[in-house]
């Protein structure tokens, strides 16, 4: 397990990791677009249909992440892979609150590259980023109870599961019970 670098600069990282997390560029929106539709990802997120010209939109709001930025609260990168500048998935920071430095996680990596390992290390990268450059306290998850691969990558990271969120999500017509995670600054930098 990749223990978390908290004094490093994250363009260091890339001797550690195999992925990074770069703005959204225009160029992006069809991949999104791609990646929302695919069927792992609809059988365990509550998407909405969005088009590919809000999507374009959504880009541009979301772009130049540069950390802290108190003026946003929701921020997204693409994760792309480092020997081919191939796009893997993407990944979401909303802050729930700055004064309180709370933030929420999303991330999405696409079918065909699941199982790799690349979740992982962007949420290495992820949880780099939320504690040291936005100065969170406390990061939160949420995934159905039916998405073992995607509770058992926060526990790897080191997420704790706080409990059960009852018929929380409305996906395809059905609600499911979500698992509530969190990880602290402490225990990050203690891990």
């Amino acid at each position: 397990m990749i223990s978390p670098i908290i004094n490093s600069n994250l363009q260091e990282l890339s001797s550690v990791f195999r992925v990074r997390l770069r703005d959204p560029g225009s160029s992006d929106a069809s991949l999104i677009f791609r990646w929302r539709n695919e069927n792992a990802l609809q059988a365990h997120q509550p998407l909405v249909y969005l088009s590919l010209d809000h999507i374009q939109s959504d880009i541009e709001k979301t772009s130049n992440n540069n950390l802290p930025n108190y003026a946003r609260d929701r921020f997204q990168w693409i994760i792309e892979r480092l020997s081919d500048s191939e796009p893997l998935g993407w990944m979401t920071l909303s802050i729930r609150t700055w004064e309180h430095q709370i933030g929420e996680i999303g991330y999405s990596i696409s079918e065909a590259y699941h199982g790799q390992g690349y979740g992982f290390e962007a949420l290495q990268i992820m949880l780099q980023k939320a504690f040291c450059e936005a100065h969170l306290y406390r990061v939160e998850a949420k995934c159905s109870v039916e998405n073992p691969a995607s509770y058992k990558l926060l526990e790897k990271v080191g997420f704790k599961k706080e409990g059960i969120l009852r018929e929380y999500f409305n996906i395809r017509g059905k609600r499911y019970d979500h698992f509530m995670y969190s990880v602290l600054r402490s225990e990050y930098i203690n891990r």
